[in-house]
C-alpha cells in the first residue's frame, strides 16, 4: 500500500516540476529583451478569455493599446506555453502579411483531417501545396466579370428583401405604430442567408418570403452559437493547434457536415444531369469536378469530393454571419447620424432615376462613390474579424525568421504572429477620432493619404479574403434595397454605443441592434 507521506511526496514533486517548468517557459521574451504581457502560470495570457471574460480579439487590441507597449515595434504574449507575437510596427505588419509571405505563409490556426474534414480542406485552412492550388482555381469564381454576371441573381434577393420591408410596415400602420422597432441583424440574418443560399448552392431559401430562418440560416446561426463545448473546440483549433490531432476539435459539427455534404453533392448531381446552368458557385465547382476527370494523373484536388463540399461548406460559414454583421453596423450608424442617412438615400434614389426604369446593375452600384465610402468607414469601425494569424515557416530548414531592420526580433519555426486590425483601425495616429463615425476619411482624396497596412478589414497579400468583391456588392445591394423606400431611426431600445460581445471571436453588439423602420 502507498502511505500518505509517499502520495504528499509525488504531489509536491509534480507540483514543483510543473513550476519549474513554467518558470523556465515564461523567461522566452525576458531572455531574448523583448517587452511583454505578464502571464499566469499555466494560463499565459488567455486567462479572461479562458474564463469567458474577454475575447481574445478584445484582448490583443487591450495589448495593442497598453501603454507599456505604445513605442513598442511589436509585443510578446503567451498562448499557455506557447510565445507568440503581437506586431505595431506598419513595416513588420507589411513584412508578415505580403513581403516575406513565404515565411509566414501558413495560418496557425488549424482543423483535422480526419475528424473535420469540411474544416481543414477549405480554402482558409488549407495548406501547402492544396491552397496554392484551391486559391489559384477559385479565383475567378469573384471576378469582375463572374460578378456581372452573378447580379441579377443578387438583386432577386435584393427586391425580396424591400417586399419583406414593405410588408413589415405596412402591418405595423394597421395596428396603429408610426413604424416597426425590429432587431436589425434577425433582418440582415435573412437577406444574407438568401444570398448565399442564390449564389453558393442555388437555391430558393425564401428565407424573406417565409419571415423564418431556413435550414441553411439554422444551421449557420448555430455555428456561431457559443456553448462551453462550442468555446474549448474554437479555442483548439485557433489557439492551441498543437492539440487537434488529438483533441480532434469540430469546426463544422457532424450534423452540419452531413447536411452541407448531402445538399452540395446532390446539387452537382442534379445539374449534371439536367444541364442546368446558372451563374453561382456550384457552377464553378462543377466545373472543377469535370476538369478533374479529365485529368488521369489525379492530382487535381477536385478528385476528392470533400474538397468540393468545403469550398461550399466555409462560403456559406463566412457570407452570411459577417456580411450580416457589416449591414446591421451600417445600419446602425446611419441611423445614429440622419444627415449621412439622406445623403446616402439622396446618391441612391438620384441613381436610380439616372436608370429611366432600367434595372439596376453592377456598373452603376460601382458608381455609388458615397455608398463605397459608408460602408468602407462601417468596416473601418467594425472589422468583423477583427485580428490576423500567421504561422512562422521558415524555407530551407532555418528555424529563425528575423523582423530587422523593423525590430530587433525573431520568430522562430511554428510560432503564431498576430495582428490586430481592430486596433489599428482605432489607432488615432492614423485615424483621428477614431470613435467617430466619418464616411468623409474615405473619399477620393483622402484615400490618398491612408498609410499601407492601417486599413485590414479583408487582410493583406496573398491570404487577402478572396471574396471580398462580392462581399462588399453583398452589402451594398443590401444597403441599397434596404433605404430605396425606407430610413432607420434610432428608438428608446436603440443603444447609445456599440459593446461588442466578449464571448464572440468575431465583432457581434452584445444584445442586440435595435432601430426603428419608417417607410418613405
Amino acid at each position: 500500500m502507498v502511505d500518505a507521506t509517499t502520495i504528499l511526496l509525488i504531489v509536491i514533486t509534480i507540483l514543483t516540476a510543473v513550476f519549474i517548468w513554467s518558470r523556465r517557459t515564461y523567461v522566452y521574451w525576458q531572455r531574448r529583451r523583448v517587452k511583454f504581457v505578464r502571464p499566469h502560470h499555466l494560463l499565459g495570457n488567455l486567462k479572461d478569455v479562458i474564463k469567458m471574460q474577454n475575447s481574445f480579439a478584445l484582448q490583443l487590441r487591450d495589448f495593442y493599446f497598453n501603454e507599456r507597449f505604445a513605442r513598442e515595434p511589436l509585443v510578446g504574449i503567451y498562448l499557455f506555453h506557447q510565445p507568440a507575437l503581437l506586431l505595431r510596427d506598419l513595416q513588420a505588419i507589411r513584412q508578415v502579411l505580403v513581403e516575406d509571405f513565404v515565411n509566414f505563409s501558413h495560418r496557425f490556426s488549424k482543423c483535422d483531417r480526419h475528424q473535420d474534414k469540411m474544416g481543414a480542406l477549405n480554402l482558409f485552412f488549407a495548406r501547402n501545396p492544396e491552397w496554392r492550388d484551391i486559391r489559384t482555381k477559385m479565383s475567378p469564381v469573384f471576378s469582375t466579370g463572374k460578378l456581372r454576371q452573378m447580379f441579377s441573381l443578387m438583386e432577386e434577393i435584393g427586391y425580396d428583401l424591400e417586399t419583406y420591408l414593405a410588408k413589415l410596415t405596412k402591418d405595423m400602420k394597421q395596428n396603429n405604430s408610426d413604424g416597426p422597432i425590429v432587431q436589425i441583424k434577425d433582418v440582415c440574418d435573412l437577406y444574407n442567408t438568401d444570398m448565399i443560399a442564390s449564389i453558393a448552392f442555388g437555391l430558393k431559401s425564401y428565407s424573406l418570403r417565409n419571415t423564418m430562418r431556413s435550414q441553411l440560416g439554422g444551421h449557420s446561426r448555430e455555428m456561431f452559437s457559443i456553448t462551453y463545448r462550442r468555446a474549448v473546440d474554437l479555442c483548439l483549433i485557433f489557439i492551441i493547434p498543437k492539440l487537434v490531432r488529438f483533441l480532434r476539435p469540430q469546426l463544422f459539427t457532424s450534423e452540419h457536415t452531413e447536411f452541407i455534404r448531402r445538399l452540395v453533392i446532390g446539387i452537382l448531381e442534379d445539374r449534371e444531369r439536367d444541364g442546368i446552368l446558372r451563374n453561382d458557385l456550384i457552377e464553378t465547382l462543377l466545373t472543377f469536378k469535370k476538369e478533374a476527370e479529365l485529368n488521369p494523373d489525379k492530382s487535381h484536388f477536385a478528385h476528392q469530393q470533400e474538397y468540393l463540399v468545403a469550398q461550399a461548406a466555409v462560403f456559406q460559414l463566412a457570407g452570411i454571419q459577417t456580411s450580416s454583421a457589416t449591414l446591421a453596423f451600417a445600419l446602425y450608424e446611419l441611423a445614429r447620424q440622419p444627415k449621412i442617412q439622406e445623403r446616402l438615400h439622396l446618391e441612391i434614389t438620384t441613381t436610380l432615376a439616372d436608370l429611366h426604369g432600367n434595372a439596376l446593375d453592377y456598373e452603376h452600384v460601382e458608381r455609388m462613390t458615397y455608398l463605397a465610402m459608408v460602408v468602407d468607414e462601417t468596416l473601418r469601425k467594425y472589422p468583423i474579424v477583427p485580428f490576423l494569424e500567421r504561422e512562422c515557416t521558415p524555407l530551407n530548414r532555418k528555424r529563425f525568421v528575423s523582423f530587422r531592420p523593423n525590430a530587433e526580433c525573431m520568430a522562430r519555426r511554428g510560432m503564431p504572429v498576430y495582428i490586430s486590425n481592430l486596433a489599428l483601425h482605432y489607432d488615432p495616429q492614423y485615424w483621428p477620432e477614431p470613435d467617430l463615425f466619418d464616411p468623409e476619411r474615405f473619399s477620393p482624396e483622402q484615400k490618398k493619404s491612408h498609410k499601407p497596412m492601417t486599413y485590414l478589414p479583408f487582410g493583406a497579400g496573398p491570404h487577402q479574403c478572396i471574396a471580398q468583391p462580392f462581399a462588399l456588392l453583398q452589402v451594398k445591394l443590401g444597403l441599397i434595397h434596404f433605404l430605396k423606400h425606407h430610413r432607420v431611426e434610432c428608438c428608446d431600445k436603440t443603444v447609445s454605443s456599440i459593446k461588442f460581445d466578449k464571448r464572440y471571436a468575431l465583432l457581434t453588439q452584445e444584445g442586440g441592434i435595435y432601430l426603428k423602420l419608417v417607410e418613405i
